[in-house]
């Protein structure tokens, strides 16, 4: 029997991060800011205009009643600041200091939501696109008339009316409130609740195919929001109380905070939890929440069909992945198969075994080139990225496999010219190393140059069926995993929850710190200034890495953040001029001729932008606004800091006069940042299905722009 209010938070979830993203990506044309005073003229002159605001109001109020019963007992207080922002934007009351959820959230007074410049004439005639009833477009964001709006927006095709609560915000202009209710008109005038497909589908619809949107991209991603809530909602069922983490073995404490991690999955993305190909039973059994073993099944293939790694030429996957016992097992069943030497054994996911290489390696299957062997051996666990499985008994490395469902608009396959490239891309990483002190004191590898994968029969790397069978072993620095005075703590996790910082309390307690806004802050700049001077100093060479939340690990030494470990190399962004004035060659990727790319970069203020994507947008500004949430804080008081940390990056760097300049211009003085794009990108695909993530990048105000450093600023000014 479904949970209704674990349905209720999932929905609230999804919708939060969809509207977030719509505004950033400015698809909600048209939009129209009003105050709760030009609402209430509004509906006086428009009937349509008065259902949705009533509902809206008493909706709005129900949430305030509902905040104590959320899921969990932990999310309670930051439920009922939710529901203080969502009582504060209709009545224009201000909540109280303590249950607002970050300072410039304030609601705002009746006296100034009634600016003088919008008279309720104004308002019941209607506002033109754009445009904003109530409210002083010039004043700064820290005006208190900036801070209770309500965004109304109306398709384009059917003239339905959607309205909502918005914030004013650092990184794009408007946010919608948190727990934001979404009402909607329908043809008949009547007002109703809309769910996050149903506002995605008004949308796509008012843009249609001149906008970028293709039908198929559109219906797809609608079956992605709708699988998301049942993800989501899947996982809130099984979610274990949070219980201290870092106390726990090392292992064990990388294998949880994966676990941990994955709860939010890639924040502010409206579908990061739909699997594609997968429903409750798969969810259930192989998602990193699940924390179910998993036990590897064996494919052998033909000696002549493998293709390696470099580092793989002497060894086989079962040497590294098996126990003594489970190697022998696996050896009597090649001898009892009359493979042993012929054919060697690759490790495959069982959801793969049973669902994808049947259809996807018919020939090879029914020539002997790939013999499915009657043996399961090996128990692993997923981790936060689904296809990589660790264990916690007979090795310590983890295996990553290709698995052929669809998750962030791409298929989860691992092809060996991924898996090529990321050999290249290490080496680079290690030459850097090499080259500077610090990288080579805090910054760790993994060694992924052990893999295997089915040559293609005509030999064409690029071809999609053989992708899916193939194997990775990860190899953990040493030095690391034979310390137990150490942790890793995937970034993910710092930003598991975008309401808690539960992490961080316990982080702080072995600090021996008070729990409070500023200790939590305290390990933030930590955190971001360690962050942002590797990432400075790998710069420099012309290289960023992808490092979001997954695959950027901290490194902490009794409690102190000590250095970064990165994993999965494959993406290394290179700009080859710097790469050269640094004594280190071009790469060489291998690419697909015709196809664009996002790994070699013409200038350096393209490179620099992934850093700003991934590095901050993506993995840095998800832990600033879950500290900000959990804490009080504001977003503006979060940029600051990071502002702070990263100066003092720039400072220790060190970074030659003609880099430190460009790098600086990018990051402090440009008036327009880049903006990783989520929705467009899936909005415009077509049948096609790509191996990776689409890719799409908008612009915004510059954040660090806009706000001064911490240290520039007296404190009591927050």
């Amino acid at each position: 029997m479904p949970n209704k209010l674990i349905e209720e938070e999932a929905l609230r979830r999804v919708m939060e991060d969809l509207l977030n993203t719509l505004l950033a990506e400015e698809l909600l044309s048209g939009l129209v800011m009003l105050t709760p005073a030009a609402c209430d003229a509004l509906s006086e002159a428009d009937e349509m205009f008065d259902s949705v605001w009533e509902l809206y109001r008493s909706q709005a109020a129900l949430t305030a009643q509902r905040a104590g019963a959320r899921v969990g007992a932990t999310e309670v207080a930051t439920e009922g600041a939710r529901a203080g922002n969502e009582i504060s934007a209709i009545t224009g009351a201000k909540p109280s200091v303590t249950s607002t959820k970050k300072n410039v959230i304030t609601g705002a007074t009746e006296s100034t939501i009634n600016g003088e410049r919008n008279s309720s004439a104004e308002a019941a005639v209607g506002p033109a696109p754009g445009s904003t009833v109530g409210f002083e477009p010039e004043q700064g964001m820290n005006s208190e008339a900036s801070e209770t709006m309500l965004g109304l927006w109306r398709s384009s095709k059917d003239r339905t009316m959607v309205l909502f609560a918005l914030r004013p915000s650092v990184v794009q202009r408007w946010r919608c409130l948190p727990g934001s209710v979404v009402v909607g008109s329908n043809t008949k005038g009547r007002a109703r609740l809309l769910s996050p497909s149903e506002l995605m589908r008004l949308v796509a619809d008012s843009h249609g195919e001149a906008g970028g949107i293709q039908p198929e991209g559109t219906d797809v991603f609608i079956d992605m929001l709708q699988q998301t809530m049942r993800q989501i909602s899947w996982s809130l069922e099984r979610r274990e109380p949070y219980s201290d983490q870092l106390s726990l073995p090392l292992e064990h404490a990388l294998l949880s905070l994966e676990r941990y991690g994955a709860r939010r999955d890639r924040p502010f993305h409206p579908v990061a939890k739909a699997k594609l190909g997968w429903g409750q039973e798969e969810c259930g059994s192989f998602t990193a929440e699940a924390a179910e073993p998993i036990k590897l099944r064996w494919i052998a293939v033909q000696l002549d069909r493998l293709l390696s790694g470099a580092d793989a030429a002497s060894v086989l996957p079962h040497e590294l992945l098996l126990s003594e016992a489970e190697q022998q097992k696996l050896a009597e069943e090649l001898t009892r198969r009359g493979l042993k030497d012929t054919h060697a054994a690759l490790p495959v996911h069982p959801w793969q075994m049973e669902h994808m290489l049947p259809s996807r390696l018919l020939p090879e299957l029914e020539n002997g080139a790939c013999v499915p062997l009657d043996i399961e051996a090996g128990t692993y666990y997923a981790t936060s990225s689904v296809r990589s499985l660790m264990s916690l008994e007979a090795s310590p490395r983890h295996v990553k496999l290709p698995l052929g469902i669809r998750s962030l608009g791409g298929l989860r396959y691992l092809s060996a010219i991924k898996m090529m490239n990321g050999v290249r891309a290490e080496s680079l990483l290690q030459q850097a190393r090499e080259l500077d002190p610090v990288l080579s004191a805090q910054l760790y590898l993994c060694e992924e140059g052990r893999w295997w994968a089915l040559r293609p029969e005509d030999d064409d790397l690029f071809a999609d069926n053989p992708r899916h069978l193939s194997a990775l072993v990860r190899t953990y620095p040493e030095e690391l995993m034979s310390d137990d005075r150490k942790r890793l703590v995937p970034m993910s996790a710092l930003a598991a929850e975008s309401s808690q910082a539960l992490l961080f309390a316990e982080w702080l307690r072995e600090r021996s710190l008070p729990n409070t806004a500023e200790s939590a802050l305290e390990l933030f700049r930590e955190v971001a200034e360690t962050f942002g001077e590797l990432s400075l100093r790998l710069l420099r060479f012309g290289l960023v890495p992808e490092a979001h939340g997954q695959n950027a690990v901290l490194v902490l030494h009794e409690g102190r953040v000590s250095g970064i470990l990165l994993r999965d190399h494959d993406a290394l962004r290179v700009h080859v001029p710097w790469l050269q004035e640094a004594g280190l060659a071009d790469p060489e990727y291998l690419l697909r001729p015709g196809v664009p790319n996002s790994l070699y970069h013409d200038s350096p203020q393209q490179l620099i932008a992934f850093f700003q994507m991934l590095g901050i947008q993506v993995n840095l500004f998800s832990i600033m606004d879950s500290v900000a949430n959990a804490y009080s804080l504001s977003e503006e008081r979060m940029w600051s800091e990071l502002k702070g940390a990263l100066q003092t990056a720039m400072k220790r760097a060190s970074l030659p006069e003609q880099q430190a300049s460009v790098i600086s211009n990018s990051l402090f003085t440009a008036k327009q940042w880049p903006w990783k794009q989520i929705v467009r990108p899936l909005l415009a695909q077509t049948s096609k299905v790509p191996g990776s993530m689409p890719y799409g990048k908008g612009e915004m105000p510059n954040p660090l722009r806009t706000v001064q450093a911490e240290e520039e600023v007296p404190y009591v000014a927050y």
